[in-house]
């Protein structure tokens, strides 16, 4: 009997520190980003993937951390938040209702799944992919630098293949493993859809990845439906967006995440003396999903 408390007690202190990891830095997400007005399509999908990334409930997109979309384009692919497309489509409408308004309400009012006011660069961020080459256009928390964007060649994932197979939405799948980027992964992947695509970065299997997760399971993502239609693929102005390195956009990342109000810049207030005191500061734990 103690033996079995033991066993249920790692487990819940495993699944504890996996959502410890997850949107605890509190930063807001950005709420004076006007460039959301101004976006573009530059290309169209006729199928998109849609993604549950941290789910409790994988039946309850309430309970998700994002809700991703892989949108497969004509001359490009786009991996971006669907919960935040659909709050930019809100905006948008509420913008064109109210011409004279000084500025577009912040789309929290509108956003889905869990903690939707905070900022995650893995909800926050859109991937553009043309062929092995990755555009990253990075938006950061409230009040902090201008949005990142940068540019880097995709060296491939080495896969290894599995016996393993599964079925996800009806799709027959085969387990693949990884390790990419600092961590271990294992990858279920249809083998009757030729996309060699996935969520986040993950790619290059012989076939659409349905399901990926780390050995951790810190972050794990599972297709939840597979949609056939037309469906624009927006860009912000380009000019909107600093241009930075992988290496800088990360480092910024990692650093709001562990410890905003520090890296912010974020002082106390004297209101005695109405001037500005010592840093505020409240670390985090958190383990990025890319650890080299």
């Amino acid at each position: 009997m103690k033996k079995g408390i033991i066993i249920i007690l790692a487990l819940a202190a495993i699944h504890s520190g996996a959502w410890a990891q997850q949107k605890q830095s509190g930063a807001r997400a950005n709420a004076s980003h006007g460039t959301v007005c101004q976006r573009k399509v530059i290309d169209t999908a006729d199928l998109r993937i849609k993604y549950a990334w941290g789910a409790e409930d994988i039946a309850n997109p309430d309970t998700y951390l994002d809700l991703g979309q892989l949108q497969i384009g004509k001359r490009c692919d786009k991996y971006s938040s669907s919960f935040v497309e659909q709050a930019n489509d809100q905006r948008i409408a509420w913008a064109k209702e109210h011409p004279n308004a000084q500025g577009v309400p912040n789309g929290e009012r509108w956003m889905g799944g869990r903690k939707p006011g905070i900022w995650s660069e893995y909800q926050y961020s859109d991937l553009f992919f043309y062929g092995d080459t990755l555009n990253e256009w990075a938006m950061m928390p409230m009040g902090q630098e201008w949005p990142q964007r940068y540019t880097e060649k995709m060296t491939p994932i080495a896969w290894t293949l599995g016996t393993d197979t599964a079925s996800i939405l009806g799709h027959p799948c085969q387990q693949a493993t990884c390790h990419w980027r600092g961590r271990d992964y294992e990858a279920w992947f249809a083998t009757d859809i030729p996309i060699r695509r996935g969520p986040w970065k993950f790619g290059g299997l012989p076939g659409l990845i349905m399901k990926i997760y780390d050995k951790d399971r810190l972050y794990v993502f599972e297709a939840v439906a597979i949609e056939k239609g037309t469906f624009p693929i927006y860009q912000y102005p380009k000019d909107e967006f600093q241009k930075s390195t992988r290496k800088r956009t990360y480092q910024l990342q990692v650093a709001y995440n562990r410890n905003y109000l520090k890296t912010a810049g974020i002082r106390e207030w004297d209101p005695v003396t109405n001037t500005a005191g010592d840093l505020k500061s409240s670390p985090h734990d958190y383990d990025p999903m890319e650890l080299e």
